[in-house]
């Protein structure tokens, strides 16, 4: 059945619902509003009733008052209550009628029932008023006889029997129109409670139906499309049926198919094309970066060694031209002027050999002799070598490690150099085990190290702030020869501040570095 057929049944079923509460709403309004209008004409017909009664009660003795001590007021008051009485007959005869109007002839008994009260009533004044007017002093006799008669027969029987009944009908009535409510109430309740039933089936009914037909094909079409949307081009929405939403997801399944194979076909044209760009980019990136890297370093190396090597140059010659100016010189002051000449050309070979092994390590090229070595050896013969300047502490015995001892002594002392020459008088060397290998510490309590210095500590030809005052003959290449060496090791250098002041220069080193020895 098509969506559409199956939201029509629906919708006039719940049509067909509403439209009966609203009929059985306004029967029942209809109903209530003509039971309360009785109710109200039963209560002012018996409230006319006590009115005229009292009324009629009073002229009674208003006319025993005259007899008894004389027509005071010359028959005025009697008149006012006889008007007054003729006024509640009438207003209980127009109440009947509206009474009649309202429910039926059933309502005629009760006019008959005023007549009788009516004609009971006239009887009364004429009877009175006859009395009333026999002004002979010998009659008060029969008067008083007569008026006795007439109120204990015809007032106290007739009159109040009469007046009792048309009473009793009154409250009857009510009681009945009130037993009828009840009863149609029942009627009115059960009735709704009926169309309540067969709304709550009826909208159950319809949310199940739409839930299934409708909601939940729908969730499934949307949530199909996002998934198609976010990327997922094999998903498919399965919908089996003849209506409107699944004949929408067929035609989707059969876009979708056809945006999948265009979309397969673009990716791996896509794809190719990437990777031959890729590959091309990457060999010209690379190309790129080894020339940019080659060149930097080959000018960085001329400006290096042509700044460093000045100096002793300088000092070479300067010896030379002293040596050959002037005459001939003794043995002596030749043999002086060779050894200066000697050491500065030892302290040139030594920067070229700082130089090229940092260039080297740059380059991936380090020499190294790699062998089994134990840490703990190493460090005490460096501490030997070093002096007496500095303290060695460690727990270790020993420490197993593959590395090249040399370098490692030489990274050492590097640190140990430095803490004397720049840092405090008192130097400890600290060896500790990692958890991948060991640490080597070393600490001083000098002034330390800014932090824009310590970050430009490791850069060649660097010199801190307090190099000039205490230690003029570096030349800065102590820190990246140790950073060289330590790399070359898999390990790092690292610099800190101490607690209480001074500097911290810790190696880092793995127990098990993957090494190879360049020739």
């Amino acid at each position: 059945m098509k969506l559409a057929t199956q939201l029509r049944i629906l919708f006039l079923l719940m049509l067909c619902i509403s439209l009966g509460g609203a009929a059985l709403s306004v029967w029942s309004f209809g109903k209530a509003s003509n039971h309360v209008t009785r109710v109200s004409l039963a209560y002012d017909a018996h409230a006319s009733v006590l009115s005229l009664k009292s009324h009629t009660y009073q002229l009674f003795k208003q006319y025993g008052d005259a007899l008894m001590i004389g027509d005071l007021d010359k028959g005025t008051g009697e008149r006012n209550l006889i008007a007054r009485i003729r006024s509640d007959i009438a207003e209980i005869r127009a109440t009947i009628g509206a009474e009649i109007e309202l429910v039926g002839e059933e309502e005629v008994e009760e006019l008959e029932e005023l007549s009788k009260i009516e004609i009971k009533i006239e009887e009364l004044i004429n009877a009175l008023e006859r009395i009333s007017k026999n002004d002979n002093p010998d009659a008060r006799a029969t008067q008083w006889g007569e008026l006795s008669q007439i109120l204990e027969g015809d007032i106290d029987r007739d009159f109040h029997k009469l007046i009792t009944e048309f009473l009793d009908e009154e409250v009857s009535e009510v009681e009945e129109t009130l037993e009828q409510v009840a009863r149609e109430v029942k009627v009115y309740n059960m009735v709704a409670v009926f169309f309540a039933l067969i709304a709550i089936i009826a909208t159950l009914v319809s949310v199940w139906i739409l839930s299934r037909n409708v909601s939940y094909p729908l969730s499934l079409l949307s949530s199909g499309v996002k998934k198609f949307g976010s990327g997922d081009l094999d998903h498919r929405v399965i919908l089996t049926g003849k209506d409107e939403i699944s004949s929408i997801a067929q035609t989707f399944n059969v876009m979708a198919q056809s945006i999948s194979d265009r979309t397969e076909a673009l990716s791996s044209a896509k794809l190719t094309l990437e990777k031959a760009v890729a590959d091309r980019t990457s060999k010209l990136e690379k190309a790129l970066a080894d020339i940019k890297r080659a060149e930097s370093n080959r000018r960085q190396m001329l400006t290096d060694v042509s700044h460093e090597l000045r100096t002793p140059l300088t000092v070479i010659r300067g010896e030379a031209d002293v040596a050959l100016r002037g005459g001939d010189k003794s043995a002596k002051v030749y043999r002086e002027a060779l050894n200066r000449a000697r050491e500065a050309a030892s302290h040139t070979s030594t920067l070229v050999d700082d130089l090229l092994f940092i260039a080297r390590s740059e380059a991936g090229q380090v020499r190294l002799k790699i062998g089994q070595i134990d840490l703990v050896s190493v460090i005490r013969k460096t501490m030997d070598t070093f002096g007496l300047d500095a303290g060695l502490v460690t727990d270790l015995e020993s420490a197993p490690m593959r590395g090249d001892p040399d370098r490692l002594r030489q990274a050492v002392l590097v640190l140990l150099e430095n803490a004397r020459h720049h840092g405090g008088k008192e130097i400890v060397l600290r060896l500790n085990r990692s958890p991948h290998g060991f640490q080597i510490t070393i600490e001083d309590n000098g002034p330390g190290m800014t932090n824009e210095e310590k970050a430009n500590a490791f850069e060649r030809f660097f010199r801190g702030s307090n190099t000039a005052e205490n230690y003029r003959e570096g030349v800065g290449l102590g820190l990246p020869i140790a950073q060289a060496i330590a790399k070359a090791h898999q390990g790092t250098v690292e610099l800190a501040d101490r607690s209480g002041g001074g500097l911290l220069a810790t190696i880092s080193l793995p127990s098990k570095p993957t090494l190879k020895t360049v020739a």
